[in-house]
């Protein structure tokens, strides 16, 4: 029983750091979506 909850907590970690790095990847490029698009938006009202 011990084993298999070791097994568990290591699979519990694995997913939270694979969460983690795609989280910490994510939110970059949805920031730099936005900002693009509010800039296209601004260039596109001054022409």
């Amino acid at each position: 029983m011990e084993f298999k909850d070791l097994i568990y907590i290591i699979v519990a970690i694995l997913i939270a750091v694979i969460l983690i790095k795609f989280i910490v990847w994510i939110i970059p490029v949805i920031a730099v979506i936005i900002i693009a698009f509010v800039i296209y938006k601004y260039l596109k009202e001054r022409h």
